[in-house]
């Protein structure tokens, strides 16, 4: 059995728009009813509301970047391109690249990977499937560029443009297969094999779910694209890359009628989206290299035959024109070692902590933050300060999982009854437990009431005066850190402290 294809969908017929639309939105419920969708919906909800740069927006937009990999690396990737890279050396840091791109472009990126995480991972079929929608927001955010328009927009177009038939894929699967053995047979059109199953196109519920997320109306305009209705040049970009992707990769074609295919794109496409054969050879490079991420990365698991079958399509269809490398081949976007990665994130913060480079404290706690928590790695991790009478130690910003919650936790009394945070802020010695030594009792209570293994506390000390602490731990039966990782930490407290001082002496 085939596995299933971006569908090339039909103009709607005059009756689409007659249909009750009670179908859909019944199958909608049903999708906010499932296990997994609500924890999707609200990440998505919550990376589109941080629409601002200020210091909270980007932590809430870190905390969703740094819980995924292939996330982390696509903004860093986007900012040591050629578009955004304003330094000789490569950005490490996703929040120092974050803070280079703006909120906006961020959260397009990260609202575009949280959807391919979430259901790439549930099935063969769906893999296909994503892997296809990446690869049409890959084509989009190339097209976009080579015709002045916002990449990273096109690219959020792109990746939710298929976003009804991922839908139907992903919590209706004996009605998706339904849907695609009536169209294997040749004798029905999408359209009508979804009318007939489902009683609506897939791209009415793409819009209605795109419309539950708060979406830009960019998404939905992208959603309902075609070659000849395209009302703005980034909808025909939207409509003009799903197309693209379907005629190179669908897996059900001949190989011979795959030029074709691309020939009969750039016809219907040509009016609105003015690309010569060398640029969608350039677009298609381009998208191909993107997603070869996904394959020369062990911590993804991607079938690298796949990948080959990706390029030799391209490549017989636009001959010469793509360029793309052998998925083996290496390079120099961002898989370094632990070592050399505490190396790079370090000398990132170093150059923060300079005055000259304009960052606020803020910023430099929040570089600071993830130092901490990949350099580590630990779970959470969070800059608490005292407040300006003393009397209290509190959270004012952190990173990882459930760190919200941590947060409203840490606000102890500076008394003998604050608990071992505040004691061990003000013994003014670097401290993780239980390398450097057993917990006391009153840690042990203090751990096991966190639900905690182990945890650290790094005194901030500003001329001579403790300002807080930078606490981290990690959750579970994980491995203790060593002595190196705590001299690391240490290390990173420290640079908080200079760029601290810096500010409180200018």
């Amino acid at each position: 059995m085939h596995l299933p294809i971006l569908s090339m969908m039909s103009p709607h017929d005059p009756a689409d728009t007659a249909n009750d639309p009670m179908p859909v939105r019944q199958r909608l419920a049903r999708i906010l009813e499932g296990s997994d969708f609500p924890a999707l919906s609200k990440q998505i909800i919550d990376t589109l509301s941080a629409l601002d740069d200020d210091a909270h927006s980007l932590q809430r937009l870190a905390n969703v970047v740094l819980r995924e990999y292939s996330l982390t690396l696509s903004v860093v990737r986007t900012a040591n391109s050629v578009h955004y890279r304003r330094g000789a050396r490569p950005i490490q840091s996703a929040t120092h690249a974050m803070m280079m791109l703006g909120a906006r472009t961020v959260r397009q990126l990260a609202s575009s990977l949280l959807l391919f995480e979430n259901y790439a991972r549930k099935s063969p079929e769906l893999k296909e499937l994503m892997l296809l929608s990446l690869l049409t927001a890959n084509h989009a955010r190339a097209a976009a560029a080579r015709l002045q328009q916002d990449p990273e927009e096109a690219h959020l177009c792109g990746m939710f443009r298929n976003l009804g038939e991922v839908l139907v894929a992903g919590h209706f699967p004996e009605d998706y297969a339904r849907i695609r053995a009536l169209m294997a047979d040749g004798t029905r059109s999408e359209t009508a094999a979804t009318r007939l199953v489902l009683g609506f196109p897939f791209a009415d519920l793409g819009v209605e779910v795109s419309r539950h997320w708060g979406m830009p109306d960019t998404v939905v305009q992208g959603i309902r694209a075609r070659a000849a209705a395209s009302a703005s040049v980034g909808a025909a970009i939207t409509s003009f890359s799903h197309d693209l992707t379907h005629a190179l990769y669908r897996l059900d074609a001949d190989v011979t009628d795959i030029p074709l295919a691309v020939d009969a794109v750039i016809e219907q496409h040509g009016a609105k989206v003015k690309l010569t054969r060398e640029q969608i050879g350039g677009i298609v490079t381009d998208a191909l290299e993107e997603t070869r991420e996904l394959f020369v990365n062990p911590q993804i698991a991607t079938d690298r035959m796949r990948f080959r079958q990706l390029t030799t399509a391209a490549r017989g269809a636009l001959g010469e024109s793509v360029t793309a490398r052998d998925e083996d081949t290496p390079t120099d976007t961002g898989h370094v070692d632990a070592g050399a990665l505490r190396v790079r994130l370090r000398q990132e913060l170093e150059e923060k902590v300079d005055v000259a480079s304009g960052a606020g404290v803020g910023e430099v706690l929040l570089q600071a933050l993830e130092a901490v928590m990949r350099g580590g790695p630990y779970d959470r991790t969070l800059a608490c300060l005292f407040t300006p009478d003393r009397q209290r130690l509190i959270a004012r910003t952190g990173l990882g999982e459930g760190v919200e919650t941590l947060i409203a936790q840490f606000d102890f009394a500076v008394s003998v009854r604050g608990g071992p945070i505040v004691s061990l802020t003000q013994q003014r010695q670097a401290v993780y437990l239980p390398a450097d030594r057993s917990l006391t009792t009153l840690e042990v209570r203090w751990v096991q009431s966190m639900g905690l293994t182990q945890f650290g506390v790094f005194p901030l000390i500003v001329l001579g005066k403790i300002v807080g602490c930078i606490y981290c731990d990690r959750v579970g039966t994980t491995e203790v850190p060593d002595r190196a990782t705590v001299r690391y930490t240490k290390a990173i407290a420290d640079l908080v402290v200079d760029a601290i001082g810096r500010r409180r002496s200018g």
